[in-house]
């Protein structure tokens, strides 16, 4: 929700006097309160209310033409790292004219929190000259003992250069979220409770959104890069921005810095390539999150669907860069996830989706059929297989009892015989309850499911018992099919250290980890990245040493990359779009190889 002021102005420049309480002249003569004390060490000015004098120098013109427009006015001299900001913000209501940066004013006015930005209004101005100023130079992450309050409104300049690691608002609101390094999800490398708490409150430090000085949605063209976006040129994760430098604005949305000069862009993170093709006596399986594949099949008219593609034109677009994405992992089996469960029939989105595949491939897939539906959901998961290098055997299982009959999609699993060595595995993919959706405080399980505050957000105690379910059921064989070969894979929407991924450990599940020198991730959510899908193997399986890779086709990606329409002009509809595997959803898909013979 906007808020809006009404603000009076008395403008006084030079001997100018219009509608002044103290004679133009006087007010560069008479003591001035500096703006370290107007603003105080708080969230709220100390002087909130009252009626203060100050100097400063005027630095930018920020929001033009926008309610939030105006202008921030910095102590004069060497500004410094305070706990106190050194800048003011002056609202404008279209009267604030013939300023200049530069500028060194004597202004007097209200002390006022506009959307928290410490601020003055019912102002008097009178022009004491010119002062040279210099942006503060500051380094990510902030010391310790600071916080983004203390630089509200300041003119800063970062040195180092700036990694991208977020860029969800760049389509929308034309906005990056930068920091000195990639950030993490605390819990993907710390244990819930204190050492996630503080490793949070270290990041919060470290982050910091990159503006593009306009108020206008769905800006065109891009602010960045300023080579132009498009599906051919991307703008990645992990690339960097240097020469990072502007005010720091402060409104309900938080922190963001509205740049003063172009920063310059350096794309570090180069989109991978495919997988390499698996070699013989290699066995491939992926688990991929499909974003919601919607074919809206069992529904009249089937557009908008419910959760995915709006129109045809988006679904085909959908299902061209998923059929690309899953055609170059070269796996022998697939487990999908956030499929719509509407059947297996012609028309249904895993009949839909793997006929794309088939008539794109000369080594066709096959659907694994459950014969009770997997869950009361309106989402599932699936899995699809090539027969030319597995079969099936045993039955193909699905648990939509509890706890998979809510919260959770229904894990289904099958037992397929590898046809290069003869051995049989047994995999299950899974799709546990989120993270979104809090409870409410009528909920029967409210204490226990609710956001207990350790970094494992809402839920977890649901994930947790879906995670032993899982164990309970896998044990005792569903498929019918006994074998010391077994993996369990999926979104678990948990994060490496979390409880539901170390219980599995715990019961004998052995954790099959993408990387080694660094955190994995798959998914990136709020600027930290992270992993939700995982893939855990019995001990005789994980034996077999697999090569596991998160393929980074999606998270790294911006949004505006995927295959909908919405809040794009005609032109970007076009340009931004290609049938490629790259953002083909919001998660990266797990690859992993195994050497059977």
């Amino acid at each position: 929700m906007k808020t809006f002021y009404n603000f009076s102005f008395a403008v006084c420049l030079g001997l100018t006097l219009i509608g002044c309480s103290q004679p133009a002249a006087e007010l560069c003569q008479l003591p001035a309160k500096p703006i370290t004390s107007i603003q105080g060490e708080g969230e709220q000015s100390p002087k909130l209310g009252q009626t203060v004098l100050t100097q400063g120098v005027l630095t930018a013109y920020i929001y033009p033409e926008s309610p939030r427009a105006g202008w921030l006015l910095q102590q004069a001299g060497q500004p410094q790292l305070k706990l106190n900001s050194q800048a003011i913000f002056l609202p404008d209501d279209g009267r604030l004219t013939d300023l200049q940066p530069g500028q060194l004013l004597a202004v007097q006015g209200r002390v006022a929190e506009i959307e928290q930005l410490t601020s003055l209004i019912d102002v008097q101005l009178q022009s004491c000259g010119q002062s040279q100023l210099e942006p503060l130079k500051v380094q990510l992450p902030l010391p310790e003992h600071l916080s983004w309050e203390s630089l509200e409104g300041m003119w800063l300049s970062f040195e180092q250069p700036l990694v991208v690691n977020s860029t969800f608002g760049l389509g929308r609101y034309g906005e990056l979220t930068l920091a000195d390094k990639r950030l993490w999800t605390p819990t993907q490398i710390h244990l819930p409770g204190e050492a996630a708490q503080a490793h949070e409150a270290l990041q919060e430090r470290r982050m910091l959104v990159l503006d593009d000085g306009s108020l206008v949605q769905n800006p065109e063209p891009l602010p960045y890069p300023t080579s132009g976006l498009s599906a051919a040129q991307s703008l990645r994760l992990g690339d960097t921005f240097s020469g990072v430098e502007g005010i720091l604005f402060q409104d309900l949305r938080g922190y963001r810095l509205v740049p003063t000069r172009q920063p310059d862009w350096q794309p570090h993170n180069p989109r991978p390539k495919a997988p390499a093709p698996r070699q013989a006596g290699e066995l491939r399986v992926a688990s991929f999150n499909v974003l919601n594949f919607f074919t809206g099949a069992d529904q009249d008219p089937p557009f908008p669907t419910r959760r995915g593609a709006s129109s045809q034109l988006e679904l085909d677009r959908q299902q061209a860069k998923l059929t690309a994405a899953i055609l170059a992992m070269d796996a022998d089996i697939v487990g999908l996830i956030e499929l719509e469960n509407n059947g297996y029939d012609t028309g249904s989105a895993i009949a839909t989706l793997v006929a794309a595949l088939n008539a794109a491939t000369k080594r066709p897939y096959a659907i694994v059929r459950t014969a009770e539906r997997p869950g009361t959901d309106a989402i599932k998961v699936g899995l699809i297989y090539r027969p030319d290098a597995v079969q099936r055997t045993g039955t193909a299982a699905t648990q939509p009892q509890a706890p998979f009959h809510q919260l959770h999609r229904a894990p289904v699993a099958q037992s397929f015989l590898d046809l290069s060595s003869g051995k049989v595995l047994t995999i299950s993919v899974n799709h546990f309850k989120s993270k979104g959706g809090c409870p409410r405080r009528e909920h029967p399980h409210y204490a226990e499911m609710r956001d207990q505050g350790d970094g494992q957000a809402c839920w977890n105690a649901a994930r947790l018992e879906a995670a032993s379910a899982l164990h309970s059921w896998l044990q005792r064989h569903p498929t019918g099919v006994e074998t010391p070969y077994q993996l369990l894979m999926g979104d678990l929407n948990a994060y490496r250290m979390e409880d539901p991924i170390r219980l599995l450990e715990h019961q004998g599940w052995q954790y099959l980890d993408a990387t080694e020198d660094q955190p994995s991730y798959s998914f990136v959510f709020r600027g930290k990245s992270g992993s939700l899908d995982h893939a855990l193997a019995s001990p005789a399986l994980a034996g077999l040493k697999p090569e596991v890779k998160h393929w980074p086709i999606n998270a790294d990606e911006p949004v505006l990359l995927q295959y909908s329409l919405e809040y794009k002009s005609p032109s970007q509809q076009q340009s931004l779009f290609a049938p490629t595997p790259y953002r083909s959803s919001d998660h990266d898909p797990i690859i992993l190889t195994f050497r059977m013979q």
